[in-house]
Order: structure tokens, then sequence, then C-alpha cells
């Protein structure tokens, strides 16, 4: 589902009264009498006009309007939420609201949050057309692909724009709009119109684009069994991965080589999912005592039952969680200095992962081949495998200006 593009904006000159409304006697015409309103209301058009039946994500929470880097044509947030409201009562669509960040259902369970989202009537999207709200009239050229937020608050704030900002952005405009030549569907429901943000986090304060990185989609939530049944212009798919990819990602970093097909989370004595957890908060951790804690800590909950049983046994095992966080660093030796830095650290790792990621997708779809992404996984067409491997072994990422 795509959500609501703040980027677009067709070129029509919207005329509110020559729209023809819903005229029941129970559906109130929308009163749009302010500026602000006739603009927001070309927005939703503009986005109806490019989306048609889609369902498009949006929030009702009430927040400033966005800087002009993720909102060009300075849409105003509460009269975009106003139009949407005066359609929704005029029968010109339908709202369903969603869930903040700490709901519960009847029975008292939390629940994940979920955006808003509308979806055009069959007579809004004849409204669209009437007035020469089309796809064609309605591309952006400056759709955005990535965002910048506050570590703490999450708060989306404006990037400095630097080479890295203007590859990225190209090189996301192009993956998608490939992309988007495609039909992926799961189960007979389309996935919809791909576009991918990746989002960054400012932890230094510089404004740049250098933590993070990674993208998100509603499709990535789902489990592997679900997206093995995604098709691809009705073509089933396979999925290829990088093997162990943060510690793959910083060995080629730090050592100009993967260390596939070894695997860096066999430690001798100790279970891998045991190593795989440990190895990533000691990444993201400044020293062993703080990654020790932190294990500690969330173990009972980040873990499988059957995992935390065998974490629990490798502890006593070998005697304390230190001691096997000294056993992942000796097995990975060549790239020991990764660990027990900082977050961020671990952030300017994630954003080499990404940033290799996004490079081998975009050089499969200059070869034709469709991929999704999931993280550090490749959805592609059943037969391309050989072909994904081979991009993702001679793909080289964008190096970053700042030492890691």
């Amino acid at each position: 589902m795509p959500k609501l593009n703040l980027f677009l904006s067709a070129d029509v000159d919207l005329e509110v009264h020559e729209i023809k409304f819903n005229e029941s006697l129970l559906a109130p015409i929308p009163k749009l009498g302010t500026k602000k309103q006739r603009h927001a209301l070309h927005c939703i058009l503009s986005n109806v006009g490019k989306y048609k039946q889609q369902t498009i994500l949006f929030t009702l929470r009430h927040q400033a309007r966005e800087r002009p880097q993720y909102n060009p044509h300075g849409y105003g947030h509460k009269p975009l939420i106003a139009v949407i409201k005066q359609l929704q009562n005029n029968g010109l669509l339908v709202l369903q609201k969603g869930k903040p960040w700490f709901s519960t259902n009847e029975q008292g369970d939390d629940e994940a949050r979920k955006l808003s989202e509308f979806k055009a009537s069959d007579q809004l999207i004849k409204i669209c057309e009437e007035l020469g709200y089309t796809p064609e009239a309605t591309q952006s050229n400056s759709e955005g692909f990535v965002e910048l937020r506050t570590v703490k608050s999450k708060k989306r704030i404006t990037y400095t724009e630097t080479p890295y900002s203007i590859y990225t952005n190209e090189l996301m405009s192009e993956y998608c709009e490939f992309l988007n030549q495609y039909r992926f569907e799961v189960d007979g429901e389309s996935l919809g119109h791909i576009h991918l943000v990746r989002k960054y986090s400012d932890w230094d304060g510089s404004g740049e684009l250098k933590f993070g990185g990674r993208a998100w989609l509603p499709y990535m939530q789902f489990g592997s069994a679900k997206r093995s049944r995604i098709k691809i212009d009705g073509q089933p798919v396979t999925a290829v991965d990088y093997p162990a990819s943060q510690l793959n990602v910083i060995y080629k970093h730090l050592t100009g080589e993967f260390l596939a097909p070894e695997d860096p989370y066999e430690v001798d004595g100790m279970a891998r999912s045991t190593a795989k957890f440990l190895a990533n908060i000691m990444i993201n951790n400044e020293s062993q005592r703080a990654a020790s804690l932190t294990a500690n800590k969330n173990a009972p909950e980040k873990l499988k039952a059957h995992e935390f049983k065998r974490y629990e046994q490798d502890r006593n095992k070998f005697g304390s969680v230190s001691k096997l966080m000294t056993a992942i660093v000796e097995r990975n030796a060549p790239i020991a200095e990764c660990f027990f830095k900082s977050k961020a650290t671990g952030q300017q790792y994630a954003w080499l992962e990404a940033n290799l990621v996004f490079e081998v997708a975009r050089r499969l779809a200059r070869s034709g081949v469709p991929a999704l992404t999931v993280h550090d996984e490749f959805i592609v067409p059943e037969g391309m495998e050989d072909v994904v491997r081979e991009f993702m072994y001679t793909t080289e990422f964008c190096r970053p200006t700042i030492a890691i």
C-alpha cells in the first residue's frame, strides 16, 4: 500500500465548483472554502489519480507541517485531514482509522501500530479522470527516497545534501521505477505501488545520511512462508540472502573479502543462535559489561523458547556471558575491532549493509531481474538464483566518508 505522497502535484488547474460531488441528502457537500483546503484537495486527487483503487496510508495524528525536503508543495496536515474526512462524509472514500503505538484489543493484548488508511470510491476515481488527474499527469520528478530522523524523538529533520544523498535518491528512484513495471502479489492480493524510503538516524548531529539506511514496506513483515507465495507477473519466486549478513559485510569492509561460505556464528561449543544474538549486541554496545547486561535483559524476550534454553545452557557451560562473548571475538579475530564500540558504530555498519543490498538490487534491475528486498534477502523469479549470487559477491558498496 502506498503512503500519502506529498511529492505529487498534477498539472491540473483545479476548479472546485466543477467537481460533481455526491448530492445525496445523506452526503453533506464538502466545504472547501479556504485556499489551504483546496490545496489539500489537489494533493488528495493527485494521489487518487495515481494510485486509483489502491488503499493509501496516512496518519490522523496531529503533526506539524513537514519540512520542504519531505513536502515540497507545502501541503498542511490539518487541511489534508479535514479534506479526507469531508470526502468520507460525502461518500467519496472509505476511511479506516489506525492504531496508536500503544494500544490493546478487546482481550487486553498489545497490538502493533497501524497507520490510518483510505480508499477512493469508483465515483472519486471517475472525478479524478474527468478533471485530468491521471497517472501520467501526476508523475513526480522530485519524489523522495531518503529521510533523516533524530535518534531519541524519531522526529523527521532536514538532511544535508551531499554527493551520497544525491546518489542514493537517484539509485532508489531508478530501482523503484523498474520494480513498478511488474505486478507483485501474494495470495491474489497486490502489493501495490513500490516506493521504498531509506531511513537514517542523525547519531552525530551532522545532518548527513551515514547511520542506518534500511527501507520498509508492509510486505517485509510477512513470514518466510507467506513471502514464498509472492508472485511476480504471475510467476513463482525464490529467495536468496547473505548468510550472517551483518558480520559478512564487516568482514568485507575490514578485510576486503567476505567470510562466506564460512559461518562467523559457528563457535566451538556454542549454539549458532546464541552466537548470532550476542554478536549483534556486541556490535551495538560500547563495552563488554554493557553488552552482557543488555544480553541478559533482552534474551528472554528476543529469543524463541528453544533458543533461550540453549542460551542459558551455553552461559552455564562457559561460565558467564562475558566468556561467551570472548569466544565470539576470538572466532572472528580479523574483525575484532568492530566489537564493543557504540550503538552509533553499529548503525554505520548497518549503513554499509544497506548500501550493498540496494546497489545489488539496482544491478539486478539493470540486468532485467526484478528483486524485492527484505533487509539482506532478495526475492526474485525462480531460476535467477545464480545471477543474484554472482551480483551479491561481485558488487562493491559505497564507502563511508568517515572512519568506522
